[in-house]
């Protein structure tokens, strides 16, 4: 029982750590997206998710991910009022959304044209989808509870992506986070000795 009770308090800790990311990944795509679209989630109209480009396979799988991306933000629509503002649509967007867009078949109509200005000059869009991938599986197993020293979750590693991937966004809001973090602190109390250490996590 007390490990698994260590378990959750790391699990929580890193839950708002990744929370934080996810905020700062959200709010970086969107000032990128609204210089040519501003009220892409709110505006029926908005174009943003019907560009296309390259040839008809291309094309097919892009439209694809855009009917995709269009359901998801009315979902998001759905628990807020009848007239929600951007802002708000964008906070109820889900993590797997923002992940979606730097999917390689969006690397013409998405990344290229918008989103790369969200990372240091050279950032490679793949780099970045799969670190934003990773820490998604991350937040979804550590919401699930499973346990943080296993090699499935792999705490270590994924600890690292979620800082190479805050950095790459905002190095100040990384270091910010990270001092008033609770999750040194949470797997400093792991009830088995040599745990940690024998897993990566300190």
């Amino acid at each position: 029982m007390e490990t698994y009770l260590w378990n959750s308090q790391v699990a929580a800790a890193g839950i708002v750590d990744v929370g934080h990311l996810e905020v700062a990944l959200r709010n970086a795509y969107d000032r990128e997206l609204t210089r040519r679209f501003p009220d892409w989630t709110v505006d029926p109209q908005s174009s943003l998710f019907h560009l296309e480009q390259g040839v008809q396979r291309a094309r097919a799988q892009q439209r694809r991910r855009n009917i995709a991306s269009q359901a998801r933000i009315t979902d998001a629509k759905r628990g807020l009022s009848s007239a929600p503002t951007h802002a708000e649509v964008v906070a109820a967007l889900t993590f797997g959304l923002w992940s979606s867009l730097t999917l390689g078949e969006r690397t013409p109509t998405l990344w290229n044209p918008m989103l790369h200005r969200a990372f240091p000059k050279g950032t490679k869009r793949a780099r970045v989808h799969d670190l934003v991938a990773r820490v998604v599986k991350f937040r979804n197993r550590l919401a699930h509870n499973e346990p943080v020293f296993s090699t499935r979750t792999g705490l270590g590693d994924r600890l690292v992506e979620v800082k190479t991937l805050f950095e790459l966004i905002d190095p100040d809001a990384y270091a910010y986070v990270a001092e008033h973090s609770n999750l040194d602190a949470a797997i400093s109390e792991c009830p088995i000795p040599g745990l940690t250490t024998a897993t990566g996590l300190r």
